[in-house]
């Protein structure tokens, strides 16, 4: 550790990024401080560039860090660079980690150089983290001889991975479509009015008719539509996940049985419920703080 890294302070900003918002949390040895800020499709928001150009400008020994999103990155079971031939990836388009000694982790150096332009504003990123790391770093410990099913679920996007202590044998990171919820929520709209029966319109208390709209009403339901519209994608993701690893005739003999979501932002507990009723799946859920995992990625760095 050098002499002026001894002298000043050392601080960490982790920052969260989707379509709807941007969390920053900015963390020393002594104290913590959070942050939210809208955003417009997923672009880093100028309030929170200045925020961090400030800490900047105080603390010359600032680190920030990210968790990449993103369609073109993912996992591949395998040790040796050909296995990128196998699945038709251009190795030379690609940035790529080894595991273990056992798997990768790639991402495309467009998508990543793309990535890393929407925080040129605070002089670019210092650490972006796979989303498969945090799994794997959240799991790593408590792999037995059983195969399972896990899943960083993002309001945005599902990053899945089949694990057991021996091995990573599949990875893969979906974005979902937005617009794809607002078609479904409107369909289910419309649906719904026109169930409404008009043959005795004259005969509707007038109370009914002039009765305030319930915005905040309106808002929960829809909200409620988006949720297991999530839910019902996952489901469509995981049986899509399942029927590639049973196809795979190396694990021809191998039956999943469990799943593990990581909650990163809130799911109800409708949508809960609608996931284990229709997985066939042993189902957990644990809430985790994406931020808060990239913060502690980034110290992991640090050491």
């Amino acid at each position: 550790m050098s002499l002026f890294s001894r002298i000043y302070q050392k601080v960490i900003i982790s920052i969260d990024l989707d379509e709807k918002t941007c969390r920053v949390i900015v963390s020393n040895n002594s104290q913590q401080e959070e942050k939210t800020y809208k955003t417009i499709n997923a672009d880093f928001p100028i309030e929170a560039a200045k925020y961090i150009q400030r800490i900047q400008n105080k603390h010359p020994y600032t680190y920030v860090s990210t968790m990449i999103r993103g369609q073109q990155q993912g996992l591949l079971n395998g040790n040796k660079i050909d296995i990128f031939d196998k699945f038709g990836l251009d190795i030379n388009s690609l940035r790529i980690m080894l595991v273990n000694n056992q798997w990768f982790v790639y991402v495309s150096k467009k998508n990543l150089q793309d990535y890393k332009n929407k925080f040129s504003k605070i002089n670019g990123l210092d650490f972006v983290f796979s989303p498969f790391i945090i799994i794997f770093e959240k799991i790593k410990d408590s792999l037995d001889s059983a195969k399972k099913l896990y899943i960083l679920q993002e309001k945005g996007s599902s990053s899945l991975l089949i694990a057991d202590r021996d091995n990573i044998y599949f990875g893969e990171y979906i974005v979902f479509e937005q617009d794809r919820f607002l078609d479904e929520n409107k369909e289910d709209d419309d649906k719904n009015d026109k169930e409404i029966e008009f043959d005795v319109i004259d005969e509707i208390d007038e109370n009914i008719i002039i009765k305030d709209f319930d915005k905040n009403g309106y808002e929960q339901s829809q909200n409620n539509l988006s949720e297991l519209s999530i839910a019902n994608h996952m489901i469509e993701l995981i049986t899509k996940t399942l029927n590639s690893f049973y196809q795979d005739s190396r694990y021809a003999s191998d039956f999943i049985d469990e799943l593990l979501i990581f909650d990163g932002y809130g799911i109800s507990d409708n949508a809960k419920s609608h996931l284990k009723n229709n997985t066939m799946l042993e189902t957990q859920f644990i809430r985790i703080d994406v931020c808060k995992e990239i913060e502690k990625l980034t110290k992991m760095e640090l050491q």
